[in-house]
């Protein structure tokens, strides 16, 4: 891992870090209680992806679901699975995440942090002789909000950086992303 990427990392810890502890000596934030259940939030969103590839940069969407089941805690830990693509004219990307995400409320605003992990493919859409795309494992941090717009759905801001190891390159393109996200509480197992 080279120099650069250690301290983006390290940056992108200390960050989440930071969020997460911010949202723990807010005055206002209740206890979240262990009896509220679970949740399964769907979302989607529209996307700009800085490629790190090119001079241009690439619009797109993600859409995903969060799984949440609550304990008592300020922090709520969530497991988050997302498809990314975006296209564009000198590369298109398109990858698949899962991991985890932590969230706190402070009335109705919802910030968060995400570390996932998954697969990306890049193809090439310009002549390269012999080679027109590749494939990487990739790991990406980033956070964003949620803000509500009723009892059930919800605005989001996203954002993303990834980090693709394409041997000898390694590229770290980021995405920002604005869209909605809708809340299915559960209780007992059952939708409520």
């Amino acid at each position: 891992m080279s120099n650069l990427l250690r301290i983006r990392t390290i940056k992108s810890g200390v960050l989440a870090l930071a969020l997460l502890a911010s949202a723990r000596i807010c005055s206002a934030q209740a206890m979240v209680g262990a009896d509220r259940g679970s949740e399964i939030v769907p979302f989607g969103y529209v996307s700009i992806l800085s490629t790190d590839w090119g001079p241009y940069h690439n619009y797109g969407y993600t859409v995903g679901v969060d799984y949440t089941r609550f304990i008592r805690s300020i922090v709520q830990p969530s497991l988050e699975f997302r498809y990314n693509s975006a296209n564009g004219k000198t590369v298109s990307e398109h990858s698949y995440e899962g991991g985890l995400k932590l969230q706190t409320t402070i009335r109705g605003f919802h910030p968060y942090a995400t570390i996932l992990y998954g697969h990306g493919d890049i193809k090439f859409n310009y002549y390269i002789p012999g080679y027109s795309g590749d494939a990487s494992g990739i790991y990406a941090f980033g956070g964003g909000a949620d803000f509500n717009l009723g009892p059930q759905w919800k605005v989001r801001l996203d954002y993303s950086r990834q980090h693709w190891n394409l041997d000898p390159n390694t590229l770290t393109p980021s995405t920002l992303g604005v869209g909605v996200a809708y809340t299915v509480p559960f209780h007992s197992g059952r939708p409520h």
